[in-house]
C-alpha cells in the first residue's frame, strides 16, 4: 500500500484538494445505482439482533436506493418499534403509523412525531461512506440536522458495497455514522455513537 493510500485508510487525509468533490462522488454513485440489494435484509437483521435493538429508526427507500423494505417489514413482524422519517418544513421528524406520499413523493408515516432517542439503532440513507464514518448524503442536510443532538445511539448508513470509499470530503456540520451496512457486510467505523 502506498503512502497516500495508508494515510487515506487511516483517515488522516485533511485536504479536500486530494479528494473528489462531494458533487463528483454524488454523480458517480448515482450513475452506478441501483445495484443488487440481495443479502442486505439479512445483514440488517443481524445488526439489530447484535445490538439487541427493540426500537429502530429506519426510512422508506427510493427506487434507486438499497432496498430495506424487507427489513422494515421484519421489524414490524417481530413486534419491534419502527420509526420512519417525514419532512416537516426543513426538518425531519420520526413517527410510526400508516404511510402516505409526502412532499417529495416519499412514503411518510402519518402518526404522531416521536423522539428519535427512543430508538436503539438508527439507519440512514447515504450515497457513500468512508472508513472513519464520514457520510455523504444528497446535500440537503436533513439527516445532519436530525442527528446533530443524538448521542449514544448507533447510527449506520445503508449503502451498496461499491459506496464504501477510502475517503470522502467532510465539513464541520456533517454528522458521522458509527458504521455502514451493505448487501455483503456490516462495517463498524467507530466504537460508539457518542459524539
Amino acid at each position: 500500500m502506498g503512502d497516500w493510500a495508508k494515510w487515506v485508510h487511516a483517515g488522516k487525509i485533511t485536504s479536500m484538494e486530494s479528494l473528489e468533490s462531494k458533487s463528483e462522488i454524488r454523480q458517480r454513485c448515482l450513475a452506478a445505482r441501483p445495484q443488487s440489494s440481495e443479502g442486505l435484509a439479512a445483514n440488517l437483521v443481524r445488526l439489530t439482533l447484535e445490538l439487541n435493538a427493540s426500537a429502530v429508526a429506519s426510512y422508506q427507500p427510493l427506487a434507486n436506493e438499497p432496498d430495506i423494505a424487507e427489513f422494515n417489514n421484519w421489524v414490524i413482524a417481530m413486534g419491534k418499534k419502527l420509526l420512519l422519517p417525514r419532512i416537516s418544513g426543513d426538518e425531519l421528524v420520526f413517527a410510526s403509523g400508516d404511510l402516505a406520499p409526502g412532499s417529495h413523493g416519499i412514503l411518510e408515516p402519518q402518526g404522531e412525531a416521536r423522539d428519535i432517542s427512543e430508538c436503539e439503532l438508527i439507519l440512514v440513507p447515504a450515497l457513500a461512506v468512508d472508513g472513519v464514518g464520514n457520510r455523504l448524503g444528497k446535500g440537503k442536510g436533513y439527516y445532519d440536522r436530525a442527528l446533530l443532538s443524538v448521542t449514544g445511539i448507533p447510527r449506520y448508513a445503508v449503502v451498496f458495497d461499491s459506496e464504501v470509499l477510502a475517503a470522502i470530503p467532510a465539513e464541520a456540520h456533517d454528522v458521522w455514522v458509527t458504521g455502514a451496512v451493505t448487501p455483503t457486510a456490516i462495517h463498524h467505523f467507530r466504537a460508539s455513537a457518542i459524539s
